[in-house]
């Protein structure tokens, strides 16, 4: 009996053998183990995106104590590889000594970062996407959870990163004495600032965009031009949220006369900055009022005009539609609008909606 137990535990024992070698049976593959989550470096280190065979390779440096992260990832990143990383094909945009590093500030949503003006040249298009690349790779990976990155050169806009997306392809446009930027970088920006929402972000000069810089350079007090002018390049980069003048629970607007300027505001914050003309010679009266009547095509009689999406807040005067906004008051006193951003105000504006006029 003892003898039948030991052949048979032996014939298992051989069975399970052959079953654990590979055979010429098709075997499941192992499973994969779980990609880790993707952290940033530890603190006493910084990481860097460098280029091997077009693709970007992080690599870590040292952080010595004391030095700010993002200032030290930077200027790592632009001196380039080490010898060993070279010796291991990894490359960089940056040429070392060509590009300097002139200010890194941290902002609610995104860094602000500025460098000399060698950052955009000489290089080719390709190039100057692959330096683009490698920033916003290297800033993605510092502690926080921002989205945009503002890049200037020599203090003026030049495009803005989104950090998780690789860089669309350099096709600048002209600025004022030779300084390039990327429309859809303008754009962004206007975008992070309340001018302008997602859907114009389009990579083109258009209508919507010139009105929303019309709305920035008459916050801002630069001349008005709905252009991307020098003066409009360099406020672009250190220009912060429009605040408001009234600060109470609830939703309001606030127009002011002299900006140019309505706001829509949700409590205490900026939802959205929109160009306007008010009445020439200061006709617009000031005050705070509240909408009364609300009319999709209102006929004004006085003027034998259709005005479309009238909110009206005092009177005869309304928030309403008009096809010429110009840069400087023009009506009769009602609040002209532009075509989109009008009915944006006119679904904002509520019967009651508090309206201060500046």
């Amino acid at each position: 009996m003892r003898t039948v137990l030991v052949t048979l535990v032996l014939a298992l024992a051989g069975t399970l053998a052959v079953d654990l070698q590979p055979g010429g049976a098709p075997q499941a593959a192992p499973p994969r183990p779980a990609a880790a989550p993707k952290v940033a470096a530890p603190r006493n280190a910084i990481e860097i995106a460098l280029v091997r065979d077009g693709r970007l390779v992080r690599v870590e440096r040292p952080l010595p104590r004391g030095v700010v992260p993002a200032w030290h990832a930077l200027r790592q990143l632009l001196r380039g590889p080490t010898r060993e990383e070279r010796a291991r094909g990894l490359r960089s945009g940056f040429k070392p000594g060509t590009v300097r590093i002139r200010s890194v500030a941290a902002e609610p949503d995104g860094w602000r970062v500025s460098f000399s003006r060698g950052l955009l040249g000489p290089a080719t298009a390709k190039t100057v996407r692959t330096r683009f690349a490698q920033i916003g790779a290297t800033l993605s990976r510092l502690e926080g959870s921002r989205r945009f990155a503002v890049i200037s050169a020599a203090g003026r806009l030049t495009t803005v990163l989104r950090l998780g997306l690789r860089p669309d392809a350099w096709r600048p446009a002209r600025g004022e004495n030779g300084y390039p930027y990327a429309v859809r970088g303008v754009q962004l920006r206007l975008r992070t600032l309340g001018y302008l929402d997602r859907a114009g972000v389009s990579g083109d000069l258009d209508y919507a965009t010139s009105q929303a810089l019309l709305a920035f350079q008459g916050w801002e007090g630069l001349v008005r031009t709905g252009t991307v002018t020098g003066q409009t390049q360099l406020a672009l980069v250190t220009a912060r949220r429009p605040r408001p003048t009234t600060f109470a629970a609830g939703r309001r607007i606030e127009i002011h006369r002299d900006r140019g300027v309505v706001l829509l505001l949700e409590g205490n914050e900026v939802r959205r900055v929109i160009h306007t003309s008010t009445g020439a010679g200061g006709v617009t009266p000031t005050g705070s009022f509240r909408v009364y009547r609300k009319e999709i095509y209102s006929w004004s009689v006085p003027f034998q005009v259709w005005m479309p999406y009238a909110s009206y807040f005092i009177g005869g005067y309304a928030m309403h539609e008009y096809p010429d906004v110009p840069s400087y008051p023009a009506s009769h006193g009602c609040v002209r609008l532009p075509a989109g951003e009008a009915q944006r105000v006119y679904a904002f504006a509520r019967l009651g909606t508090p309206v201060h006029v500046f």
